[in-house]
């Protein structure tokens, strides 16, 4: 009688262990469709990168903000021109180490930051890596210079960890990378020896200059 009732004790519980097992299993499959939709989906970025355009490549581009940059520094001590989204695109466009990989590249500005996307592929699916970045302005040595740096990665609407999302390519610092764009005019290249500010507003990255010679003044960015 002793040996049934232990026989049965065993086997509800290699039946609750199985159940278990079962119901782990379930949870880790459904949290992986979940996070997989959450990969697949549309991140939902809105409109397509606005603003006004400078110029269909970064020559036009650098060539318009040097002429800017110059007729208000002839008027005055200090200049702030405007990189719109269409622009940052444009930029990004060209400086795509990965254009197999990352498809039609688009920067859009949402809460302060730069938000660079791209179309890619999981295997048979499209996604659409995101990285959200924030410019910082630095004069090392006396030698003034706006980079990218991330702050936040993502596929479709999936977050990804830090350490995953920098494997992420193109890198922000090489594909926004404002040293290539002011050495793409020497005028503007000249100019950016007195960089003074920047700062992202909703309608686009403003870059301020002083005239060589005056204070420098942070402030002119907004």
């Amino acid at each position: 009688m002793k040996a049934t009732r232990t026989s049965r004790a065993a086997q509800v519980g290699l039946v609750r262990g199985c159940c278990l097992g079962l119901v782990l299993l379930a949870a880790i499959a459904i949290f992986a469709a979940v996070e997989g939709f959450r990969a697949l989906a549309d991140p939902n970025l809105g409109p397509s990168p606005g603003g006004t355009s400078h110029g269909s490549d970064v020559a036009l581009i650098a060539a318009a903000l040097a002429g800017a940059a110059g007729a208000q520094l002839i008027a005055g001590e200090h200049a702030v021109v405007t990189l719109s989204e269409q622009d940052l695109t444009v930029i990004v466009l060209a400086r795509n180490p990965s254009p197999d990989r990352f498809r039609n590249p688009q920067v859009r500005i949402r809460d302060g930051l730069l938000v660079l996307s791209a179309q890619s592929s999981l295997g048979p699916f499209g996604v659409t890596p995101v990285a959200r970045n924030q410019l910082i302005f630095s004069d090392p040595s006396g030698s003034p210079q706006i980079t990218a740096q991330a702050v936040d990665y993502a596929v479709g609407q999936l977050g990804l960890p830090q350490w995953l999302g920098e494997r992420l390519d193109p890198a922000p610092s090489t594909t926004i990378n404002f040293a290539r764009l002011f050495a793409a005019n020497p005028i503007l290249l000249t100019l950016s020896q007195a960089l003074e500010c920047v700062s992202v507003k909703p309608d686009g990255v403003h870059v301020g200059f002083h005239r060589p010679g005056s204070s420098a003044d942070a402030s002119r960015c907004g």
